[in-house]
């Protein structure tokens, strides 16, 4: 009418793009664990020395292990929640709220992996480790160790990676342009940092429980 033309939405919008960039790195992500993830279960299902319902580490007064990973766990369950209060803040151009949040994420994210290096240095002491003489006397264990530090570790570079990422969006909030380009970004970063999250609650119980 009246000459006017009228223009269709873009369906690619790029607000959307970077979450659909984001879903789809989740995704692939998702993939990559999980396939470990299945391996590791049908190998120890296959080992009569490591199967699932073994004790884990049978070493006689090796407990400490449980403990530092059910403290890690409380710890990023709660990064998780400050990462949420994050957003909230930002989505509502509170800054001091934001920052506060974040930097708690960041720090807890940062103790998660001194208490995982403070594990780590226990379980070699205690000879659990590839190669060591403890595992070479018990083949069967080597199975689960390697699977054990290869996804720990694996899962460890992902806290690190999501570490940098919130430290960056720290810096650059600091200024207090809290844009609705910025709250995306946020949002991109939290989606990430629940991904590492949600990981550890299935490491957890299947090197620590069964």
């Amino acid at each position: 009418m009246n000459g006017a033309v009228s223009v269709e939405k873009n369906p690619w919008d790029t607000r959307d793009t970077g979450k659909l960039g984001i879903w789809l790195f989740l995704l692939s992500e998702a993939m990559l664990f999980g396939g470990f993830l299945s391996s590791y279960v049908m190998l120890r299902l296959g080992s009569s020395v490591c199967a699932l319902g073994a004790p884990a580490w049978p070493q006689a007064g090796y407990t400490g292990g449980l403990l530092l990973a059910t403290l890690n766990t409380l710890v990023i369950i709660t990064s998780s929640f400050t990462m949420v209060n994050a957003l909230t803040s930002a989505k509502q151009s509170n800054v001091r709220g934001f920052s506060l949040n974040l930097l708690a994420t960041i720090l807890l994210g940062c103790l998660f992996l001194g208490i995982k290096a403070f594990e780590y240095t226990a379980k070699v002491q205690h000879g659990y480790f590839p190669r060591s003489a403890f595992i070479a006397a018990n083949p069967g264990l080597g199975i689960f160790v390697s699977f054990y530090f290869g996804l720990t570790g694996l899962h460890a570079l992902h806290v690190l990676a999501g570490i940098l990422w919130n430290g960056f969006l720290y810096q650059t909030g600091q200024a207090g342009d809290l844009t609705d380009a910025f709250v995306r970004k946020v949002e991109n970063a939290g989606l990430y940092w629940h991904f590492v999250d949600i990981v550890w609650v299935f490491l957890f119980p299947l090197f620590y429980l069964v």
